[in-house]
């Protein structure tokens, strides 16, 4: 399954339950249980990629109440609502390129920002 050229195989094959919504010019790929960097609380989250057409990356989301290995919430996050819901909006930079990485590397290099000591 692919879209805007994402590959969603790949997000199946590793995390499992992944659910699509395909609202024609925006994708929401939810996942329910990612596993977060050791020591945060709690120890997997719920995520939800945002897929646009010509976006140079996707957008990533997780569900508000994580807790950092060090006991602190994470810094410089806010609460927005996507399809009716609250989710946690982060920023996070690394390098990800769409033509060299997969979501999977995304996903997993994105959820990384969680392992800082704030």
């Amino acid at each position: 399954m692919e879209y805007f050229g994402y590959n969603i195989e790949e997000l199946n094959e590793l995390y499992g339950s992944v659910k699509v919504l395909n609202n024609q010019t925006v994708i929401y790929v939810r996942i329910s249980d990612v596993n977060l960097p050791t020591g945060c609380k709690p120890s997997a989250t719920e995520i939800i990629l945002v897929l646009k057409d010509g976006q140079a990356r996707p957008e990533i989301y997780v569900k508000p109440g994580i807790v950092l290995f060090n006991g602190v919430s994470p810094r410089s996050v806010s609460i927005i609502a996507i399809e009716g819901e609250s989710w946690l909006q982060f920023s996070y930079q690394f390098v990800w390129d769409k033509q060299q990485h997969t979501l999977v590397q995304f996903v997993e290099g994105a959820l990384r920002r969680f392992a800082l000591n704030e």
